[in-house]
């Protein structure tokens, strides 16, 4: 992998949604404490407040909060979706690394964001869809590759939702500092619908419990990986492989047991819910410093390992911040705003993830193979094209002569078929014009072909050759010091005309002159034809 370019500084971006009060609250006598004020900003009240206490006028705890956006309980999922997430798909198809992942207390909706309802799809089925979208209006040119896995860490261990009889996963780093799950399921597909069940199989898989503060609370971080590979159609000796990386991430809920009233086993998911939490807070608060200077501890969870590239290494990412607008989860709502106010200040890195493939000569048969199935391609689409128009045209010459035998009956016989003659020879004049370019185009091809195939056995003696150079080299040093002559010239300016060119290199270097020829022969007869 290397670098696509010159990297560049991105600021996190980070979004607000405040979800509509519940019935619960109500009941319980809690108030709107969280007001959206404009797209960005919003003004979180302290309940406890005494207007009448003279004492602690000066002293409110009464915040307003700025973000790139802001939600309330209007904003639809498409909204929240076009807003945060849908510009990540283009970076995604183009070898950019993108994160979204969903932030805050428990039952504030984080899940319904990300995975949504059957009704209202959330982030992870809209963001789905339309890259399969892209990916269908980029195809003539690029060929794609598409893969998920999708994983949850319970407990601080990692389980596979696509195959969890693996057992729980392991974190390793490969020598380029990239964390990967170790043994993880990764599916491969170009196909939406494929895609779509085997989300829906690993959600099924995710583990939920009920607790007094939520129904349906997710007992742990669920994380969808998407990887998109994407080179050109047309083969070469080298070529260029784009690789992006979307992640996408519903974090299981801050919890506090007075309130969700957990014992036993659930009390334990929740101590290591808060655990990795804590771990991801105190990872935004040191990537948040203006120096950037302080280290940053992401070992203390699996969570902010997997989420290292995330928040400070190579991805465009985006938080979306949850929270309740009731009286009764100020601290919470505060605390999670505090947070999010924070990660604005995070900047990430972010460069293409480009990949080198260079092909020996064994593979040329290979790549030969794949250049004539594009061809065969190209040529049953021009075909396809030409019977559509042949068809159009063929309906266009009967209804001119309709309209000839209509306004033409003071006419004579013989200037109708002199009419009809010269359409009929119009069109095949222009027939014939596109076989010669179609026959044109196929020859262009196969000239590129013997023009890289010779270039790659030129490239291959001229590695050969500087192979032979160093061999020269290192025996004359080695016999420079064996015979101590100080004055023995290790200069190897004459090496190189020792070593004789194959004739099959020679005769390559020829062919390349003559099919440059051929190749310039071809642009003037195509011109000519067009004109």
């Amino acid at each position: 992998m290397k670098d696509g370019g010159e990297s560049k500084d991105q600021q996190l971006t980070v979004a607000l949604r405040v979800r509509p009060i519940n019935e619960t609250e109500l009941v319980e006598g809690a108030t709107i404490i969280a007001h959206k004020v404009n797209e960005q900003m919003v003004v979180l009240m302290d309940p406890m407040e005494d207007p009448d206490d003279i004492l602690r006028a000066n002293r409110s705890r009464e915040k307003s909060y700025v973000f790139d956006v802001a939600f309330d309980y209007t904003a639809t999922q498409e909204t929240v979706y076009r807003l945060t997430t849908k510009g990540l798909i283009e970076g995604v198809i183009s070898g950019y690394n993108a994160t979204v992942f969903a932030y805050g207390p428990t039952g504030c909706g984080k899940t319904y964001t990300m995975l949504g309802t059957d009704r209202e799809p959330g982030i992870y089925i809209r963001t789905l869809n339309d890259l399969f979208k892209a990916i269908e209006e980029t195809s003539d040119d690029m060929e794609y590759e598409v893969s998920m896995c999708y994983m949850e860490i319970y407990n601080e261990m990692i389980r596979d939702l696509l195959n969890p009889s693996l057992g729980f996963l392991d974190l390793r780093e490969d020598s380029k500092g990239i964390i990967q799950v170790a043994g993880i399921t990764e599916v491969s597909t170009i196909n939406a619908k494929e895609i779509m069940q085997l989300l829906m199989k690993g959600n099924k898989q995710r583990t939920q419990e009920p607790t007094a503060a939520n129904k349906t609370s997710s007992r742990s971080h669920a994380i969808l990986q998407v990887t998109v590979r994407q080179k050109s159609r047309v083969k070469n000796i080298t070529q260029e492989v784009r690789v992006g990386r979307l992640f996408m991430i519903d974090l299981a809920g801050s919890e506090r047991a007075s309130q969700t009233q957990n014992r036993g086993q659930r009390m334990k998911e929740g101590a290591h819910i808060n655990r990795s939490l804590l771990a991801l807070g105190n990872c935004i608060n040191a990537l948040s410093e203006r120096g950037g200077n302080k280290y940053v501890n992401y070992r203390d969870s699996k969570l902010t390992r997997l989420l290292k590239d995330s928040l400070g290494g190579n991805s465009r990412t985006v938080m979306i911040a949850h929270i309740s607008p009731a009286s009764s989860a100020f601290e919470e709502s505060r605390n999670t705003l505090s947070y999010a106010d924070r990660a604005k200040n995070i900047k990430t890195r972010v460069k293409r993830n480009l990949l080198n493939v260079s092909y020996h000569i064994a593979q040329y048969t290979s790549i030969i193979a794949d250049l004539r199935n594009e061809i065969h391609r190209l040529k049953e689409k021009i075909d396809e094209q030409g019977l559509m128009q042949m068809r159009t045209e063929k309906s266009d010459i009967r209804n001119i002569q309709a309209e000839v035998q209509l306004h033409t009956l003071p006419y004579d016989r013989y200037e109708m078929d002199q009419l009809r003659e010269q359409l009929i020879r119009a069109f095949r004049e222009q027939m014939d014009i596109r076989r010669q370019l179609m026959e044109l185009e196929s020859n262009h091809m196969e000239i590129q072909m013997e023009t890289s195939r010779h270039f790659l056995i030129i490239a291959d003696w001229e590695q050969e050759k500087n192979r032979r150079i160093r061999k020269w080299r290192d025996e004359l040093r080695r016999e420079s010091y064996v015979k101590e002559d100080s004055e023995k010239d290790s200069d190897t300016g004459d090496d190189q005309s020792d070593i004789v060119e194959p004739p099959e290199v020679t005769l390559a270097r020829e062919n390349i002159y003559a099919l440059v020829g051929d190749q310039s022969r071809l642009r003037r007869q195509k011109v000519i034809i067009k004109v």
